[in-house]
């Protein structure tokens, strides 16, 4: 991982914008810059090692509601707020609801610098602390983090041992929620070993204007393959980049070349493990993922979902709510016979990650949101069509927000409705607020 400080700028003032991009970069930082929140809240993830920077008026999402989305994303990167004079109060409030600082206008240069490096101090030692208890925790076999007693992923773990001593690059499968980036650090740390880097890289964040800086980079700002040199480049959601861009990557995979913009090629040595979501096959004839793309890698491992996993999904639950109650510093969660053969009936559309966020709710006392006895298959009374189609509606609703956190738009765009026609058919089922 680099040392060179970051700021990801959310202003939507262009001039301002520009400026302060300059000013940053004058003084060491990488910037990342949006003109609105929500691509910038798009491209967050929670391990971004650096600080967000925001302006509080904005058209759209306003910088508070972009905090508290970041809370919820993101809760440890540091966030400051920049406000006009009278805006303080609302500053305020802020700070209240977590904001690490704000600023405000007009902002002297040295004390927006002097706060960016505090912060950026703050959270480089809580990404450094966050290693070395990572580091502490994967004391046993790598491949024991994969959780499971069936067969298949007996299978897994026995394939990713044969696979850990082959320098070749993979393809990881399956659908969402089924842990692919787990798999993918597995078998990292089992062919690497866990010092060295590991770069993940969400392929569907990346806007064209962003790969050729983010990937490949530029002058002396080495882009993430460069980072992922000695180790392995994980390329999460291949299937969604466009087909020029995954034609880039077939000059990585083929000869471990990239042409940094203003430079001349270079080797890099490195694993690319990449995933898709779903099955290559379809995605192939989709012409969502290139043929010549697929082929460069050596193998495929298929994750299994949870529903095929027999009784894993008791256990996964159990795993999470005992890491939920010492987290929380609450009492372990009882499994009773009604909750086992509930968890046993579901059909989890969201998959380990849907576990990981029913075992929450557990913890902390709400709804776990799973089918009640007595609608499980085989029942007497069977549904018409009609009824069958509202049961499948509310769950797809269900299972949508479980795997957002609660957050409507979020569950908008993972279902693929626009967000009011989203609201309408959780109004529909009684699964709006009075105040919604």
């Amino acid at each position: 991982m680099s040392d060179q400080p970051q700021v990801m700028l959310v202003e939507d003032d262009a001039d301002l914008r520009q400026a302060t991009v300059e000013t940053l970069e004058l003084a060491g930082f990488r910037v990342l810059q949006f003109a609105a929140a929500v691509p910038a809240l798009a491209a967050l993830r929670p391990d971004f090692p650096g600080v967000i920077l925001s302006d509080l008026r904005m058209p759209g999402m306003s910088g508070l509601d972009f905090l508290d989305q970041v809370r919820e994303r993101a809760p440890d990167v540091p966030f400051i707020l920049i406000t006009a004079h009278g805006d303080v109060p609302a500053a305020i409030r802020a700070m209240r609801a977590g904001a690490h600082d704000f600023l405000e206008k007009p902002c002297p240069p040295m004390l927006m610098l002097d706060v960016l490096r505090r912060a950026q101090a703050m959270r480089s030692l809580q990404l450094e602390n966050l290693r070395l208890r990572d580091r502490l925790d994967r004391g046993g076999a790598p491949e024991k983090r994969l959780i499971g007693r069936c067969a298949a992923m007996e299978q897994l773990r026995h394939k990713l041992r044969t696979l850990s001593g082959l320098k070749v690059d993979l393809l990881i499968a399956g659908e969402t929620g089924t842990g692919k980036e787990l798999v993918a650090r597995v078998l990292h740390d089992l062919s690497c070993g866990a010092d060295s880097p590991f770069i993940a890289v969400n392929c569907g964040a990346l806007s064209a204007e962003q790969v050729d800086r983010e990937l490949f980079g530029s002058g002396d700002s080495p882009g993430l393959i460069a980072r992922a040199e000695g180790g392995t480049l994980y390329l999460d959601e291949l299937e969604s980049m466009t087909e020029a861009l995954q034609a880039r990557l077939l000059r990585v995979l083929d000869v471990r070349e990239i042409t940094p913009l203003g430079e001349a090629p270079r080797q890099v040595e490195l694993r690319v493990l990449g995933s898709v979501k779903g099955s290559p096959d379809t995605l192939l004839a989709e012409g969502r993922l290139r043929a010549d793309l697929y082929h460069r890698f050596n193998a495929v491992l298929q994750l299994p979902p949870l529903r095929e996993r027999g009784g894993d999904a008791e256990l996964l639950v159990t795993h999470f709510a005992a890491e939920a109650a010492a987290r929380h510093g609450l009492p372990k969660v009882h499994i009773d016979e009604a909750l086992r053969r509930r968890i046993a009936w579901h059909v989890w559309p969201g998959n380990v990650r849907e576990a990981r966020n029913l075992a929450e709710r557990l913890v902390i006392g709400l709804d776990p949101g799973l089918p009640q006895e007595g609608e499980q298959p085989g029942a007497e009374v069977r549904p018409d069509f009609d009824a069958a189609m509202e049961e499948f509606e509310a769950r797809l609703l269900r299972a949508a927000l479980m795997e957002t956190g609660g957050r409507k738009t979020e569950a908008a765009k993972l279902l693929g409705i626009p967000r009011k026609r989203l609201y309408l058919r959780l109004r529909h089922h009684g699964m709006l607020n009075p105040a919604e």
